[in-house]
């Protein structure tokens, strides 16, 4: 346990430091959350312990808007969160070099949380407690900052996405690392292959490694892989 915990370790400090020297995306590539001016990007994301559903519209090719909901649940089934958002998201800078592309984006979520908290201690009468559910509705906002680097044949990421409400604190760090076989062109299907480790806080804590084969031609890009515990995990997006 402690060699995978090393080396899961070593692969989130390598794609954390060559993604904070240079973020990166392609303006040829489906870059998440803003892909083309004045086009849709929609993204399906699930784990284990996490289901994301968003849809956004960007206006310019530097801001988009949309939708998120995002649902969470703790390791240990006691926990449930669905959270809706209204979320912006901003490209913050951007580098076009002559072999690889680069981008950082901010994104700000701001709307509602549903969670259900399974075990907690009530009191019927003095002396006698008894486990019940607990439900929980409030405002909830959501903060991510990512950024990733891209040649035509090597792929480096890191993600911090933090959600919280007034009762609730979430944060998911990913790294991400891969290559692919065959230098590709936007009308060809690319083919990646991707290490990620990540780190979960507040309502499961731990740390996860993973693999999982990335496939994208034009508008359309899908992973399917697995964690280290072999839970699959998978991701579909298409623009238009």
């Amino acid at each position: 346990m402690s060699t995978l915990f090393s080396r899961n370790a070593i692969l989130c400090a390598t794609a954390i430091a060559i993604g904070m020297v240079v973020f990166a995306t392609s303006p040829n590539v489906n870059a998440k959350p803003i892909a083309f001016a004045e086009a849709v990007t929609m993204m399906h994301e699930r784990d284990d312990t996490m289901v994301s559903t968003e849809v956004y519209y960007a206006p310019k090719v530097w801001w988009s808007l949309g939708i998120a909901d995002v649902k969470m649940t703790s390791e240990n089934n006691q926990h449930e969160m669905d959270a809706k958002y209204a979320q912006f998201n901003f490209l913050l800078k951007r580098w076009n070099m002559p072999n690889a592309q680069a981008n950082i984006f901010a994104s700000a979520g701001f709307g509602w949380a549903d969670s259900v908290k399974q075990g907690v201690t009530g009191v019927m009468h003095p002396g006698h407690n008894v486990s019940q559910t607990a439900r929980y509705s409030e405002s909830a906002r959501r903060f991510v900052l990512q950024g990733d680097y891209e040649t035509r044949q090597f792929y480096s990421s890191f993600k911090v996405d933090v959600q919280q409400t007034p009762l609730f604190y979430d944060r998911l760090d990913v790294g991400q690392i891969g290559f692919s076989p065959v230098a590709h062109d936007y009308e060809d299907l690319a083919v990646w292959f991707i290490a990620q480790v990540k780190k979960y806080r507040g309502m499961t804590d731990k740390t996860e490694g993973g693999a999982f084969v990335r496939l994208f031609k034009k508008n359309i890009w899908v992973e399917i892989g697995v964690t280290e515990r072999r839970k699959p995990q998978m991701m579909f997006m298409v623009n238009y």
